[in-house]
């Protein structure tokens, strides 16, 4: 949420702002200016006027020259060629290099009121340090400290890069749109995952001076696989809890709510006409809500939506409140807060209108950034209940103008979405009765089933990451209150539908933890709707279920749970039906793992019996695909190679027909690497490679491909007698499993991976050790194989062997 709670002119900001430049603006080494044109535009003459920002991209290698374009009021146009913004940065040290200009942030309001208690903060800070948190109590006015400062110093910084950080999945995405956006990756081939880690790379290398914010960071879990190694540019962090960013941040500064006086000043400032009130009554009132900014803000947008006088507004708020809340003492709003604001909520919300308090109470469910405005219009064709909650059309608009009048939503024109603060959500939900939070949840989650995309067929949904990143947030926001309202909600098969769609885009992300934890609680409402009643639902959740299992090595699990898959598709589709074929394939593959040959074989003849039937002709290609590239592996692993082969090459050509460079036809190149003899392996396996390179693939993938090379080439080395030959293999052997370790120790893995790799590096290296005499390949060969019985625990053997490690991994990964 990024609320517009500041107002002031730019002489009371100057100087807090210019000390925030010399403390943080040094962080990044040489300044490199740059001018970004925005103009002010007008969206809707019947909608307050709103700054429009414009993102500006220049990425390296650009041979086209872009151009700005922007509405103003009078509907003119203004075009900027950024060649001409280019052009005054010939003084650069580097004119070898195109520039960089991006700054992504979110809509920022130019009426910024001053904070001058934090002056003393900000002059104590040490001119060479590179991060920054700002800490406070919620709505005390964090985000919009660390809003002000990049909109303001702008030509300081090239780049410059905003991260909602109060969910793993946001920075995810976040991270996903900047690496999208610099032109790092192409659309549509990597996951988030590879594309975070390629993101963080661009700013170790990028010598331009950038900025990176995150905004409502909660744990320190949460963010360190977003945190940058670099050792320049610029780090700022917005927090409710300080102790959740010590051991990152190198300097701190505590937000207080306004003094009084502070408050009053700051209150008088949001209204158009103070004059005609009692002025003498702000300070009364800054008072009563803490000096809090959120809540005086809040106010001013009450009083300015009704005229309402200061005298009325306080007899409002003393006879809404209790009789304890309506005097306090300011240091002490932690404890009173939520009752103050709960009655300021109560007098605000009874002055809207119907379609206003509707639309409120569906955001307050929402995620609170980045609300999609489809979602909230057109996520209305999903409603057939409840007409109270389905807002037509012609008064939307209306509905929103007056939440914003009333500064209770933010609304983003570029983007088209709505943000709404979490101390509004919860104020709103938290008197609610079981029946209406019933209610407001079934319209919402309808909106958002209504427009959450669905896997087809059983094929990738990466063709729809781009919509899925749009409404997950809000599915997992809905999914939360789901499983923590007490008493419990409903149980949904329509949610729990949704929730199985998500988690597979979640695990094609990477995300495995989030992935798996929606799946549970689909399955949980599976069980209490259903029973042991079968239905494909519950065939969906459990077919991703066994994804799961497998990843973490439970393969017994997850064989038994795709047998039910089978079953109940089967029973409810019969035998014939392709949907059946694809659970066959997957409990096949799982057979294969449990190196239940023979099982495995006949269940793939009968999966593609079912493909080859008339009524399944036109099956999606990647399914048949997939079929082939798993039965290709299991044939070769019974020592059938003619036809492990054929079949991997078909499976080669569908795939790259229907998905072109992908991991999944890396995936079917390394079965074909298993077909053959040495040197055949050996090219197919850097073909995998070299893709899943070119993907510019980061996660495990990646390790596995390097490790089975590594022993290629090792192997290759111990089969000639020339020293100068066996040595440049090893050595390439040696470089592959270090970059084998290093992914598996960056990307999330399944268990066996990294201990595999690590102890066959302690085994090349002590046998390069001991060929060369070198003590140092022996040393760290010993620790390595201390770290590798470290990763895999106690219960493994005591002397183990290269076998023993490879069993830990599954059969495809071998």
């Amino acid at each position: 949420m990024d609320p517009k709670f500041v107002r002031g002119s730019n002489r009371q900001i100057e100087g807090f702002w210019l000390e925030i430049a010399n403390a943080v603006v040094k962080m990044s080494g040489r300044e490199i200016k740059r001018r970004v044109i925005a103009k002010q535009s007008c969206a809707d003459t019947r909608q307050l006027i709103e700054e429009k920002e414009l993102m500006t991209v220049t990425t390296p290698g650009l041979k086209k020259r872009k151009q700005v374009k922007l509405q103003d009021k009078d509907g003119s146009v203004l075009q900027e060629d950024i060649a001409s913004v280019q052009s005054s940065t010939e003084h650069d040290p580097m004119p070898t290099k195109e520039p960089i200009i991006c700054h992504w942030l979110p809509p920022f309001t130019t009426q910024f009121y001053s904070r001058a208690a934090i002056k003393a903060h900000i002059n104590g800070a040490d001119e060479g340090f590179r991060s920054l948190a700002l800490h406070g109590m919620a709505g005390v006015g964090q985000t919009q400290l660390a809003l002000h400062f990049p909109n303001s110093h702008r030509d300081q910084y090239p780049a410059i890069f905003w991260v909602h950080a109060d969910q793993d999945q946001k920075m995810a995405q976040d991270y996903d749109d900047f690496a999208k956006n610099l032109g790092l990756v192409v659309e549509g081939t990597d996951g988030q995952l590879q594309n975070r880690d390629k993101f963080k790379n661009w700013l170790i290398k990028e010598s331009a001076s950038w900025l990176l914010i995150f905004d409502n960071v909660d744990n320190l879990a949460s963010i360190k696989p977003f945190w940058p190694s670099a050792e320049h540019g610029s780090i700022i962090v917005t927090t409710r809890n300080p102790e959740a960013i010590t051991s990152l941040v190198q300097k701190s500064i505590h937000l207080e709510p306004f003094s009084e006086g502070e408050g009053a000043k700051y209150f008088l400032s949001r209204l158009s006409d103070p004059s005609s009130q009692d002025e003498s009554l702000a300070i009364v009132i800054a008072k009563k809500l803490g000096g809090l900014p959120i809540a005086l803000s809040h106010i001013a947008g009450f009083i300015e939506a009704t005229s309402c006088k200061f005298e009325e507004l306080l007899d409002l708020y003393s006879y809404r409140a209790d009789p304890e809340m309506v005097d306090y003492d300011s240091s002490e709003i932690t404890f009173h807060y939520e009752g103050s604001y709960a009655t300021l909520w109560k007098v605000s919300f009874e002055s809207l209108g119907k379609e206003a308090k509707e639309l409120l109470e569906m955001v307050a469910l929402l995620d609170p950034d980045s609300i999609p405005e489809s979602l909230l219009r057109d996520g209305s064709k999903a409603i057939d209940e409840k007409p109270r909650l389905s807002i037509e059309a012609a008064n939307y608009r209306k509905a929103v103008s007056q939440l914003r009048r009333h500064a209770l939503v933010t609304k983003d024109v570029r983007l088209h979405t709505l943000s709404i603060h979490r101390l509004i959500q919860e104020a709103i939900t938290r008197d609610w009765e079981t029946s209406k939070f019933q209610s407001v949840f079934n319209a919402v989650s309808q909106r958002v089933s209504h427009c959450f995309p669905r896997q087809i067929c059983g094929a990738s949904m990466s063709k729809d990451w781009g919509e899925c990143a749009k409404y997950a947030p809000h599915l997992l926001s809905l999914a939360r209150h789901y499983q923590h309202a007490k008493p419990p909600l409903e149980r949904s098969l329509d949610f729990a539908d949704v929730l199985s769609h998500c988690a597979l885009y979640l695990y094609e992300q990477g995300q495995i933890d989030g992935a798996f934890g929606i799946l549970l609680l689909a399955r949980d409402t599976c069980k209490s709707v259903l029973g042991d009643q079968p239905h494909l639902v519950a065939a969906h959740v459990y077919n991703n279920l066994s994804a799961m299992y497998m990843f973490q090595g439970e393969r017994q699990q997850c064989a038994d749970t795709s047998l039910l898959v089978c079953t109940v598709r089967e029973k409810l589709l019969g035998p014939d039906h392709v949907d059946v074929a694809q659970g066959l394939a997957n409990y096949a593959a799982d057979l294969n793992a449990l190196d239940q040959l023979e099982d495995a074989d006949n269940i793939y003849k009968r999966a593609l019996r079912i493909h080859e039937l008339p009524q399944n002709s036109n099956t999606h290609p990647e399914l048949l695909g997939q079929l082939l590239s798993n039965a290709g592996r299991c044939w070769a692993r019974m020592g059938r190679y003619a036809e492990a082969e054929n079949a991997l090459n078909r499976a080669i050509t569908l795939r790259r027909q229907s998905l072109g460079v992908h991991n999944a036809t890396a995936i079917s190149y390394y079965g074909l690497g298993n077909t053959g003899h040495l040197d055949a392996a050996m090219g197919y396996h850097q073909v995998c490679l070299d893709m899943r390179r070119e993907l510019k693939i980061t996660t495990y993938w990646l390790g596995v491909s390097c490790h089975k090379l590594a022993v290629l080439h090792h192997q290759k080395g111990q089969g000639v007698l020339a020293v100068d030959t066996r040595k440049a293999q090893n050595d390439i052997a040696v470089a592959l499993l270090r970059e084998a370790i290093a992914n598996f120790k960056q990307a999330e893995s399944e268990p066996g991976l990294l201990a595999r790799s690590l102890f066959r590096l302690s085994a090349l290296l002590l046998e390069v050790g001991g060929d060369l005499e070198d003590g140092y390949a022996i040393q760290e060969s010993r620790q390595l194989y201390d770290e590798a019985t470290e990763a895999v625990g106690d219960s493994f053997p005591e002397t183990p062997t290269e076998q023993d490690y490879e069993e830990l991994v599954q059969f495809d990964h071998r």
